[in-house]
This record gives C-alpha cells, sequence and structure tokens, in this order.
C-alpha cells in the first residue's frame, strides 16, 4: 500500500465551506481511480487542512495524476486557493487492517467512529473515496 499526506496551503476562513464542498466534490469524480482506496480530507486544531490518500502503488498514485479528472479536480483547487498542497509519499511497511476487511472489523463492517455520521459542525457528509463498501 501507498500513502501520501497532502499539506494544503491556508484555507481562507471565507473559503473553508467552498474548500471543504471542493473536497467532497473531488472524491466523487476520483472515486472510479484505478487503485485508489481511500481519500480522507483532515483538519488539524490549528485550523490547517491535510489529505490522507491511500493508493495500492506508487504506480497508481502516478498514474492518478496524469488523468482529466485529476487535472480537473486541481485546476478548481487552483481557483479555490492559488496554490497546490505539498505531498509526503509513503510505502507502508507495517499495516494493522485486517485482511479482506473495508471498514476494520473481523467481519468487513466493523462501525468505526463516525461511519455514516456527519461531522458535527462541517458542512457536507463525509465521504471516502474508493473507501468501504457500505458506501460512507
Amino acid at each position: 500500500m501507498f500513502i501520501a499526506i497532502a499539506q494544503f496551503p491556508e484555507v481562507p476562513t471565507e473559503r473553508e465551506v467552498q474548500f471543504e464542498a471542493w473536497f467532497v466534490w473531488s472524491n466523487d469524480l476520483l472515486r472510479e481511480i484505478d487503485g485508489l482506496q481511500g481519500r480522507r480530507l483532515l483538519r488539524a486544531a490549528d485550523g490547517t487542512y491535510s489529505a490522507l490518500v491511500e493508493h495500492q502503488s506508487a504506480e497508481t498514485f502516478a498514474a492518478m495524476h496524469t488523468t482529466e479528472v485529476a487535472s480537473r479536480v486541481h485546476a478548481r483547487l487552483g481557483e479555490l486557493l492559488g496554490d497546490e498542497p505539498r505531498a509526503t509519499r509513503y510505502e507502508v511497511v507495517a499495516d494493522l487492517a485486517k485482511s479482506g476487511s473495508c471498514c476494520g472489523g473481523g467481519s468487513g463492517h466493523g462501525r468505526q467512529d463516525g461511519h455514516g455520521q456527519a461531522a458535527s459542525g462541517v458542512g457536507p457528509r463525509l465521504q471516502v473515496a474508493g473507501g468501504c463498501c457500505q458506501g460512507a
């Protein structure tokens, strides 16, 4: 498995709702990308945003960035923030996830916090591209 953690440039307070909506929109577009296993938007206590992107391999991650869909996603982000995120890339060397489990539970549908729930204080419902078979 391959992970990228992207640090977004500062999101002005007046654009936070638009930015979070962009992420949900981009998840919908990227959902069918080969090798994409998950994509989550994270917000730190200091208000900065990061994305956790999970891919089958470094090759599928690189291939995603050559698609027309990825170009559309990055173009709209540029309109919102005027800058690109900076990503650090990782190869997973050890993992706790159980084989065949899309949600982390032994049966493949163990409930995780926030699964199928809206986050308080955050606009649209949380969504994961290429993630759980329950359709997050």
